[in-house]
């Protein structure tokens, strides 16, 4: 498709646009569990809204739960199994499908015929704004409005730095992106620019709270004089996760490792047998699933991860420089791309050089200060607030 053409298309998009309602704004959040962010965007959504009062009701839902067994097997199962072994042929289909509008009729009329019990949802819920973190649920809506099956303020929520042209709808009131870039892109393609807001990547309202890291460490039993890395390793599966564990023992650097194993109870196990004969100066503990994620990287010096959306976001609020591995090809490698040119994040080039880039930064605590500096510039640990503020047109109390 020409630029011209593209252009065309996108400046079409419209919205259907009203006041919130006196008796308080009926709010409908829609996620997708194909990955866990979209999730955790809606989840923060859902909390942060708690502090508004102009809000009658919030209902988050995953719209995995309304649509065919068929479709939540490709959503979620074939996602999962793509990224984990046959990652080149998703990133392969990430950029070949990255063309505004290319395919777009085909794409909703599948999702239609697949979504049904959606659509009745929509129409039964009757929201007054509706908040979409999956461009799944913002197709549907967006269809819905354009033949005029719903009235709802439509707004869309991308969770990663790129807008890629899944996220592209015709219907919508307004979109809200991680980067001014992203908004740069909307505007390039022919979205209106008072209907952009770089507002950031919504996270939990815990991350915008001030932590007291002395008092933390102590809550968390950690020496509160040594460095802390942080692993995520639930998110790489159990030989990648046992592979960067065992580097890691090659640190010369002295640090405590927590690993994070999330409610993979058998990486929980190995990984405590991994360390077992882990060398005197470095200290791991492994760690089941934890809601207090933001206890602990505010506690940590370092983040070892996949560069997520929301991932990044929280590192971000959290001024917790990061090393990132094993990024999925497509949207991980852009946000990778991404932080590694802001300069808050370093990649090694294989996981068996992973143990000298921490050390590296360990032994750089000027640099180190340098990274935590931008990461606090760049950060928007208010970005669930900032998207309700604009949508409600109020701020929730001071308290």
């Amino acid at each position: 498709m020409s630029s011209d053409t593209t252009q065309q298309q996108a400046s079409t998009t419209d919205a259907i646009t009203m006041a919130p309602t006196s008796r308080g704004s009926k709010i409908l959040i829609l996620s997708a569990s194909s990955g866990s962010g979209h999730t955790r965007a809606g989840e923060a959504l859902e909390a942060a809204a708690a502090a508004f009062p102009g809000i009658s009701s919030v209902r988050h839902i995953d719209v995995l739960d309304y649509g065919s067994a068929l479709l939540g097997e490709f959503y979620s199962n074939l996602y999962q199994q793509m990224v984990s072994k046959a990652p080149s042929l998703w990133g392969w289909w990430y950029d070949k499908s990255d063309a505004p509008w290319k395919g777009e009729t085909f794409r909703v009329a599948m999702e239609r015929f697949q979504m049904q019990p959606l659509m009745e949802c929509l129409k039964t819920e009757a929201p007054d704004i509706t908040i979409c973190t999956h461009f799944l649920a913002s197709d549907i809506v967006s269809y819905m409005l354009q033949h005029e099956q719903i009235s709802t303020r439509h707004a869309v929520v991308v969770t990663d730095v790129h807008v890629h042209a899944l996220w592209l709808c015709h219907q919508f009131e307004h979109y809200f992106v991680p980067t001014d870039e992203s908004a740069y892109y909307l505007r390039q393609i022919g979205f209106p620019v008072d209907r952009i807001t770089v507002s950031g990547i919504p996270i939990h309202p815990a991350f915008s709270q001030s932590m007291d890291r002395e008092a933390l460490r102590k809550k968390l039993d950690v020496d509160p004089s040594g460095p802390v890395v942080l692993l995520s390793a639930g998110t790489f599966g159990m030989e990648s996760s046992i592979v960067a564990i065992r580097a890691l023992m090659h640190m010369e650097e002295p640090a405590q490792i927590v690993a994070l194993c999330g409610r993979n109870e058998d990486l929980l196990t190995e990984v405590m047998h991994a360390t077992e004969a882990a060398p005197a100066h470095l200290k791991f503990r492994a760690l089941p699933y934890t809601a207090d994620m933001h206890e602990w990287m505010a506690i940590s010096d370092l983040f070892i991860g996949k560069p997520g959306g929301l991932t990044i976001s929280e590192a971000m609020a959290s001024a917790l420089p990061m090393i990132l591995l094993n990024p999925i090809p497509g949207q991980e490698e852009i946000n990778a791309a991404n932080m590694l040119e802001e300069g808050v994040a370093v990649s090694p080039t294989d996981v068996v050089t992973l143990p000298y880039k921490v050390d590296l930064l360990l032994r750089e605590p000027k640099r180190l200060a340098g990274m935590k500096h931008r990461m606090k510039q760049l950060a928007q640990p208010r970005a669930a607030y900032t998207i309700l503020e604009t949508l409600l047109g109020t701020q929730p109390p001071i308290t």
